[in-house]
């Protein structure tokens, strides 16, 4: 009789507890029905004959604001939703492990002790528990770019930048977000992968014309185009609750709005037009800052790993907050950075701290309580829950997030672990 070698170690127990979540949160997700309703709709839509940015919607009035092209990958699977959405929760819930093991792959230089391994991992999960179940319940698309973005990084460092480039320019086709991205491989010299990302995009806004012609393409295109403007009036300024990028966030601080609860949160009674300027301004510093990451001349590729998972982390950081519209799942984006703040504060918790490190780990350890569990609206009630998101918590937290960050640089990582050795 055959026996198997085969033994329940604390790893195994772990993943198997992953997949059994994975499974039950993507069954129930998939059949409550999510945000992909919406993507299977507009493809439904297309291949009969309907424009997908027009009405009637049928998911609570929500409509399409992703590429063409998107819709073509999606119209196979038009014929069930439940089935659809349960395998795109799957998906996610692979695609959100795969993604740890990229993001842990650039740390292996200073890696961690076992014990500390299991520490960061655990409050890792903690802190991102709600972001990743929230993409998973809504059935959203952010872990999916996620990945992508890592995975198309890891190519093009890895000297594939034809591959990294095709992958980044897909993503950036179907959703604009990780636009952003471009300029990480521009300023450091992954010149190929740019062009290719780019040229990518470019040609797969046209690849529908194969399906439907040109012109009808071209109507598609420009109704798209009428939705993301990011000079809509929409976008410029966001009130209401459930939004947290800047254009949600400072001008409500700046002039007097009109929210969702009858609370002010001007501190300022500056104009709309001095407000949305300001917040403008503010954007392009938060983009100046990245040279603070870099610190070093354009077109120089990093060779540490630590340093460029740090600047990495800093340009997925920026997507939420400088991109309009975005809600509580998108700042998944986020948790890279959280991670790389909580790998350094283990790793340099034996060493002998000054009154600036300590304040800042307490200004990060209180700040995550926002990012934590805690802060569903099933623990600190509906009414609580909507007072954070009516004063941005979310972003805030983001914002206090860059110069913790800045402090955790590289170059102080590895003095404090030497000053420990």
């Amino acid at each position: 009789m055959l026996r198997s070698n085969f033994k329940w170690t604390s790893s195994n127990k772990l993943m198997a507890f992953f997949i059994l979540v994975s499974v039950v949160l993507s069954y129930l997700s998939a059949k409550d029905g999510g945000d992909f309703d919406v993507y299977i709709e507009a493809a439904y839509k297309l291949y009969h004959g309907m424009n997908p940015y027009l009405p009637p919607y049928a998911k609570d009035g929500m409509g399409y604001s992703y590429s063409p092209f998107f819709i073509i990958l999606l119209i196979p699977f038009t014929g069930n939703y439940f089935i659809t959405e349960f395998m795109w929760c799957l998906l996610s819930c692979f695609l959100l492990y795969r993604s740890f093991k990229l993001f842990y792959q650039y740390l292996i230089s200073e890696g961690l002790t076992p014990k500390e391994y299991k520490i960061w991992a655990w409050i890792l999960l903690i802190l991102s528990y709600q972001f990743a179940s929230n993409n998973i319940g809504m059935v959203q698309m952010t872990i999916f770019l996620l990945w992508a973005m890592l995975e198309s990084l890891k190519l093009t460092k890895n000297g594939q930048e034809v591959l990294g480039g095709l992958l980044l320019g897909a993503i950036i086709n179907i959703k604009i977000m990780p636009l952003v991205m471009l300029g990480y491989l521009f300023y450091r010299g992954y010149l190929k992968a740019f062009f290719v990302a780019i040229a990518t995009a470019i040609l797969l806004l046209f690849s529908p014309t194969i399906f439907w012609g040109f012109d009808y393409n071209l109507i598609l295109l420009t109704d798209w185009w009428k939705i993301i403007n990011p000079t809509n009036a929409e976008h410029l300024m966001e009130t209401g609750i459930g939004t947290h990028s800047m254009v949600a966030f400072l001008p409500v601080f700046l002039t007097e709005t009109v929210g969702e609860l009858p609370y002010n949160r001007n501190i300022f009674n500056l104009d709309l037009d001095t407000a949305i300027r300001i917040t403008h301004m503010a954007i392009l510093g938060l983009i100046s800052v990245s040279l603070l990451y870099f610190r070093s001349w354009p077109f120089t590729k990093e060779k540490d790993d630590i340093k460029s998972i740090w600047e990495i982390s800093y340009f997925m950081l920026l997507i939420p907050l400088i991109i309009p519209h975005q809600q509580k799942y998108a700042f998944l984006l986020v948790i890279p950075m959280v991670a790389y703040v909580l790998f350094f504060f283990i790793k340099t918790y034996s060493a002998k701290h000054t009154l600036v490190h300590k304040s800042m780990l307490v200004i990060f350890g209180v700040s995550m309580i926002v990012f934590s569990p805690i802060h569903g609206s099933d623990i600190i009630g509906w009414n609580a829950f909507k007072w954070s998101q009516h004063y941005r918590l979310i972003t805030i937290v983001t914002l206090l997030l860059i110069p913790i960050s800045l402090y955790c640089s590289p170059k102080r990582l590895r003095k404090l672990i030497q000053s420990i050795s």
